[in-house]
């Protein structure tokens, strides 16, 4: 009886060391993989690209008693730089050119004024949200009008514009980006007697790929 009860007590303790030396033993298991930090988008650098919309607006001084109200499309190429700050504001500058057909025909038949190109030179000013950057805009701006009154001749014009808008991160480089600016061009002659100036609103969307 003795050596009967004596064999199992054995047997458990040696089932209970084995146990206890199992869990000292160093796991075997992979380690769980590592979630990857999602970075946050970066709008520092260079880019350039395409930028295109519809305007409308009104001539100025003599301009207005000659012409209908401007409008048409516009379709140019684009160049900028980012600074993105560390606490997200992003500081820039944009340049651009189009080529236009925004035009007014005039009080007399025959007679038309048509804005054949502009371009701007601009600041910007940003708020980083990850992959979306509101900005405002401001800075030159300046056209080429050709007037017919009578006869015809190509002006000039000096003048400024303010906007605002979004760019989005699209995939890899590409962004594109929607816009609205207020084109102010200051009067210059026309070919008669006379001055003309245009103040224009614009609506543009663009295509730039970030170097």
């Amino acid at each position: 009886m003795k050596q009967f009860v004596t064999f199992p007590v054995i047997g458990l303790g040696a089932i209970l060391s084995t146990s206890v030396l199992a869990a000292d033993l160093p796991s075997k298991k992979a380690p769980p993989s590592p979630v990857a930090a999602v970075m946050p988008y970066n709008w520092n650098g260079g880019y350039g690209g395409f930028v295109g919309g519809y305007g409308s607006g009104s001539h100025t001084k003599n301009g207005s008693t000659s012409f209908d109200d401007a409008s048409g499309g516009s379709l140019g190429v684009t160049a900028g730089y980012n600074y993105q700050m560390p606490n997200n504001y992003v500081v820039g500058i944009e340049s651009d050119i189009s080529w236009s057909n925004m035009k007014g025909d005039g009080v007399i038949s025959g007679n038309k004024s048509e804005l054949e190109s502009f371009g701007t030179l601009r600041g910007r000013l940003g708020y980083a949200m990850d992959r979306v950057l509101p900005f405002v805009t401001a800075g030159y701006a300046g056209g080429n009008t050709k007037d017919t009154v009578t006869t015809s001749s190509t002006s000039y014009h000096n003048g400024w514009t303010v906007g605002g808008g979004a760019e989005f991160a699209i995939t890899g480089n590409w962004t594109a980006k929607v816009e609205g600016l207020y084109v102010h061009l200051e009067p210059a002659s026309l070919p008669t007697t006379g001055e003309s100036g245009m103040d224009i609103g614009l609506a543009r969307a663009g295509l730039n790929y970030r170097f």
